[in-house]
Formats: C-alpha cells, structure tokens, sequence
C-alpha cells in the first residue's frame, strides 16, 4: 500500500482518476517501472538481437495484477492495472516508452477506498491468499465476481455474480437451485437468526430479478428492474461467500452438507471481519 500511495500522491492527477496520464502527443507521462535485469530473462532472436521471455514478463505481468485482484476480493472498488508499458534504455539513462498494451477495459471506475485501519488487514489478506483458489469450484465463483466488473451491460454482470453463488453454493444437480442457493447464502452469511432470514429472502428477490433477465422480461428500456444497489448487494454476498469458503478451504460436497445440517445464524464456519454489507 505504501508503494501504491506513493505512484498515486507523486504521478496520478488530481481527480485520482487514474495514475498513468498522457502529454499533448498522445505520449505516457508518470509512469513507474520497476525492473529486475538478468540475463536469464531474455533470449536470442533470429536477427541477432534479443527479446524478453514471454514466461518472464506474464510471470511479473502476475505478480502484480493478482495483488490488485485480491484486493477486489478483499472490499468492493475496481482497482486494476490498465496499461502494461513496453520501455529501452537510453545511453544518456533515460527510459524510451515506445508500446503501451491496454490489459483490462475499464468502465466501471467505482474507487476501491481503503480506511488507515484497514491496512494492516488488507496487507494480510493478498499475502496469505494466492490465485487461482485452491479450490475449483471457488475459483470459478470468483472469475464470475471478477467479470461484473469488466462487462459494460448491468444486466450481464448481474448474472455473472449469479453464476458466482451457484457456483459456490450451488447443490450437486438442479433441484430446487432457487431455494437451497438461497438457503445457503442465509445459512453462510447470517450472522444470526434475523439476518439470516433477511439474506434469504433477499436472494429470492434477486433470484427473481435473474428470472427475469433471462427470459427476456427485463428488456434495456426496462432497466429499472434491476438497480445498481441489487448489483452491488449481490457481489457483496458473493465476495463474502468466496472469502468464507475459502477460509475453510472444504470441498464443495462438504461445505453443502455442512450447510444443510445448520439451521439459520449457526455460523457453519469461522466467521471473518468483513467490509459492511451493501444492504439498505
């Protein structure tokens, strides 16, 4: 966080907007390259020349974007990095900037914000997490979680989310998916009896809206079917699902037996301290 408040403060605008800013020719300003050479990093090319590996540069690419992701997971905000820059020293040790790659589109520009107080916390979760998830069927939860960020239609992101809690929550076949999904968000997410009866009402609201969607009822002229707080309130149910189940790292045959035997507010697994809730 220090080195990212540092780009920020020292190269971004002053909106915040964005870090990476542009001169009158089109041409990057501020960027911050961090290198590590070695020999071992490149290899030869035909003409005599030579060329970064390509493991070594999606290797540090990696890195760095897996930390922004987990920070996604961590609280809601959309914080990537949009632009990897291709740069050559020059003999007078300057960098030339001659190729800029666009890496993620971005239109969703909701801030991630994070409190003095959730530092610490924040540092803690990228470290002791890593991608992709231990767990497959978790790991899907959260490419669903990842793309309602990246996909420009509302009503496309809404469902990505939705695959999301099947994914996770989902029972084994397609009996009754509206009802035990909905059950075992309340079960997985209530922190007591009242909560959990909320949750499950909430998911068979958004279920609901899903209905819709899919067979064509909720049209673009329509849009006020789903508003952007049921968005938000569905990817805070699955960002926490993800952490949760992950934190108990359980097979998903276990974690739904786990979940059918609890009644609403047992808190089946170690609860977390989690980012309020997107809940009016």
């Amino acid at each position: 966080m220090p080195f990212l408040d540092f780009i920020e403060k020292s190269y971004g605008e002053e909106e915040r907007v964005r870090v990476i800013a542009f001169d009158s020719q089109g041409s990057p300003k501020g960027c911050y390259c961090v290198t590590k050479p070695s020999i071992d990093q490149f290899e030869p090319t035909s003409r005599g020349g030579v060329v970064i590996k390509w493991a070594t540069g999606r290797t540090v690419h990696s890195q760095l974007q897996d930390k922004l992701r987990l920070l996604r997971l961590f609280k809601e905000g959309n914080v990537v990095m949009p632009y990897s820059c291709l740069y050559r020293d020059l003999p007078d040790g300057r960098l030339d900037i001659f190729g800029i790659m666009r890496s993620y589109p971005i239109w969703n520009r909701t801030p991630l914000i994070l409190e003095l107080s959730e530092l610490e916390e924040a540092r803690s979760f990228v470290n002791a997490h890593s991608l992709p998830l231990s767990e497959a069927y978790l790991q899907l939860a959260f490419e669903g979680f990842e793309l309602s960020y990246e996909v420009q239609d509302s009503r496309l992101a809404f469902l990505s989310l939705m695959i999301s809690m099947e994914a996770a929550l989902g029972p084994q076949g397609n009996t009754e998916i509206t009802h035990q999904v909905s059950r075992n968000a309340a079960v997985l997410l209530g922190s007591d009896t009242c909560e959990s009866g909320h949750i499950f009402r909430d998911m068979k609201r958004l279920y609901s809206i899903r209905s819709k969607i899919v067979h064509g009822e909720a049209t673009p002229s329509h849009r006020d079917q789903l508003r952007w707080e049921d968005l938000l309130r569905l990817r805070h149910y699955v960002r926490t699902s993800i952490k949760l189940l992950g934190a108990a790292a359980k097979p998903k045959k276990d974690v739904l037996a786990r979940l059918n035997e609890c009644p609403f507010g047992a808190h089946p697994f170690t609860p977390l301290r989690l980012p309020p809730a997107y809940i009016g």
